[in-house]
């Protein structure tokens, strides 16, 4: 088989042969399914070609497919596979599999901690080197932090406001319509309940931060980026990842300069080599500025999400500042359409379980409050009418909880 750029590759698809125990029993393989996701195929590529990565074994990519005939999807990996010189086994697996891997990683990023395993091999022997760049690092980070007053943010989250305030703002910030928003997939409710669900939405929606980037009406060639100022450098690159698909920026701190790679939809479009680090720790300054995170140095990894509209759609941007080897590093994503619609369906899913323990940790407590009343000898009716009306309003809670929680965790084939 030959991929799109010509290479040739060596891509075996198989039904149910060689991997399903590796399918029906992919937890034990976690770890490594997660950190393939990380750093080989990326979760937009997950979730848009319908894949998920169970291991590499010898020389060979053991993948996990919903449609295995599906030759785009097949295309792109091999393309990726070849890269690593590894070949392609592909085992299809149902979409109810595929939904929870990437439900789990997504529960995973977000319990994120740093593993004290990951330690580079190479410390000892970069120490002397590492204790330079370290001062460096301080150094720029110092020279920006100072300047922070007269830094203009390009993109913030405001704090919520108040209604003097939202009136004193409303000439400027466009009030989202709701006609024109990016579908939910969430089901019709019955017709009596619609206007009121409408206003609750509605209210919901005015709440939502309207994020204004000034963005230029032609981006300048790639090779010029890494020349701009922070701030044009960070403009130049949100245009890109906010008017692209699934976008994705990734700032890596080396030695004596930064990298900064984007990728849109798993797929990587570009890499900015050789980027001063006063240029570098300023477009992250500007990032946790926006984030309100502190300038001074993160001890471990932070992460912060907001959901925004942008043109009238909305988004999910979610920045993670983390140390790394030379310094501070961060990431930026993007997730909207699709993408947005699973990790909302997960969020859902994940609030209706903690809802229903709560639920049946009522009802064990109502329970044992009844058997304390009978034993009572001063029984009051009163008390008994009480507890047995609480009851049934908790197994009905129950049910509605349930009902909630089947259709929040129904996979959707889109």
């Amino acid at each position: 088989m030959l991929s799109s750029d010509g290479k040739s590759t060596d891509t075996r698809v198989i039904g149910q042969q060689v991997l399903p125990k590796i399918a029906a029993n992919w937890e034990q393989r976690r770890e490594e399914v997660f950190h393939l996701i990380d750093s080989l195929l990326s979760f937009e590529a997950c979730l848009h070609y319908q894949i998920a990565p169970f291991g590499i074994e010898g020389n060979q990519l053991l993948l996990g497919m919903v449609d295995p005939q599906d030759s785009e999807s097949l295309n792109y990996v091999s393309r990726i596979v070849s890269y690593i010189n590894c070949t392609l086994v592909a085992q299809e697996i149902a979409i109810d599999t595929h939904s929870t891997i990437l439900s789990a990683y997504l529960n995973h990023q977000n319990t994120f901690h740093p593993d004290a395993k990951q330690v580079d091999q190479q410390e000892a022997k970069l120490a002397s080197e590492k204790s330079k760049i370290t001062m460096i690092n301080e150094l720029i980070q110092s020279t920006t932090a100072s300047s922070k007053p007269d830094q203009e943010t390009l993109i913030s989250f405001p704090q919520t406001q108040t209604p003097q305030s939202s009136e004193q703002h409303q000439d400027f910030l466009p009030k989202p319509n709701p006609d024109n928003l990016s579908p939910t997939g969430t089901p019709s409710p019955p017709v009596h309940e619609q206007p009121q669900n409408d206003s609750a939405r509605l209210k919901l929606l005015s709440k939502l931060t309207v994020l204004q980037v000034d963005f230029p009406e032609e981006f300048i060639p790639v090779e010029m980026l890494a020349s701009l100022p922070p701030k044009k450098l960070l403009k130049e690159l949100l245009g890109r990842v906010l008017n692209g698909g699934i976008g994705r920026l990734y700032l890596e701190r080396q030695p004596y300069q930064g990298k900064i790679i984007l990728s849109n939809n798993g797929v990587m479009q570009f890499g900015l080599e050789n980027i001063p680090l006063s240029v570098f720790q300023g477009v992250l300054n500007q990032l946790k500025c926006f984030a309100s995170l502190p300038f001074s140095k993160l001890v471990e990894p932070k992460q912060v999400e907001k959901e925004c509209l942008y043109q009238k759609n909305r988004l999910l941007l979610r920045l993670r500042v983390m140390p790394g080897t030379y310094g501070e590093e961060a990431t930026l994503q993007v997730l909207k359409g699709t993408a947005l619609e699973f990790y909302q369906q997960q969020q859902l899913a994940r609030l209706s379980r903690d809802a229903l323990g709560i639920s049946q940790q009522l009802s064990f407590k109502l329970h044992e409050l009844q058997q304390r009343i009978f034993l009572n000898p001063s029984l009051k009716s009163e008390q008994l009418t009480a507890v047995s009306t609480l009851n049934q309003l908790v197994k009905n809670l129950d049910q509605q909880i349930k009902i909630l929680q089947e259709t929040s965790e129904t996979p959707e084939n889109s």
